[in-house]
């Protein structure tokens, strides 16, 4: 199981960090964003998202349904993603949103999508 987790989640976080440097260096212009550092900043933010879960439980959040839960996610990965971006990057607020302001939108989508779908998975038993 830990290696089929591995082997999904290894790739599309090291994709993530690749597409976060782009757009961090692009859209951002924060020049020393490195491949390195995005996907510190990927991991930072995934923590921070993690321990936002912790004290609301995962229940609660998906009793909120499906607006309830993309609202939730996108709030808490903004601020996370922003946060990490601004203190890994060392720089300010603005360029650290700007950076992961497309990334955060669909992967935002994606999460409460598949949220909804667990919950749906869940409620049928």
């Amino acid at each position: 199981m830990v290696i089929i987790i591995l082997l999904f989640v290894l790739p599309l976080l090291l994709l993530g960090a690749l597409i976060l440097m782009v757009l961090a260096r692009k859209i951002g212009g924060i020049e020393n964003a490195n491949f390195k550092n995005s996907l510190v900043v990927c991991l930072a933010a995934g923590v921070l998202v993690y321990i936002s879960f912790l004290p609301i439980g995962l229940e609660e959040v998906l009793d909120l349904g499906f607006g309830g839960v993309l609202g939730f996610l996108t709030l808490v990965q903004t601020i996370a993603y922003t946060v990490a971006g601004k203190y890994v990057w060392k720089t300010d607020f603005v360029k650290s949103l700007k950076a992961i302001s497309i990334p955060m939108i669909i992967q935002s989508l994606a999460l409460a999508y598949v949220v909804n779908k667990m919950n749906d998975m869940i409620s049928s038993f």
